[in-house]
């Protein structure tokens, strides 16, 4: 039997490779085991072979748009659990409202700093996890 605590995952959905490679770094430094997709059906494949603790799902992506990866993540039992946390450089009151709508946990503005999307993770994460 594995004595040893298991890490924390994270899924990373951004077509922005600087983006999606700063989020990897910030997770990784804190301990977190880090999977990313460059779009949002790559994405959704990932989280549903293995849901994650959490998501950061960037809004503006090429093909599926954050607002449908994030419909369709939450239609799935399974995600419950997931926390999912959307990032953007756009910060429309309409745009955050429709994220929270649509199941996502938090909504924050890039350029973001790192210990403010770890911190927003990881409550969210835990909120999450401890739910029944």
């Amino acid at each position: 039997m594995n004595t040893t605590e298991q890490k924390p995952t994270v899924l990373i959905i951004d077509d922005d490779d600087s983006h999606r490679r700063l989020a990897q770094v910030i997770f990784e430094k804190n301990g977190f085991e880090v999977s990313v997709a460059n779009e949002g059906g790559e994405g959704i494949r990932q989280a549903l072979v293995k849901p994650p603790s959490v998501i950061i799902l960037d809004l503006m992506m090429e093909g599926l748009h954050g607002f449908e990866v994030c419909k369709m993540l939450r239609a799935n039992s399974n995600m419950r659990r997931t926390a999912i946390i959307v990032t953007s450089g756009k910060s429309y009151k309409a745009d955050v409202d429709k994220a929270i709508q649509l199941g996502a946990d938090a909504y924050v503005v890039k350029p973001f700093l790192p210990k403010e999307l770890i911190e927003i993770a990881t409550l969210y994460m835990n909120l999450r996890a401890n739910q029944p």
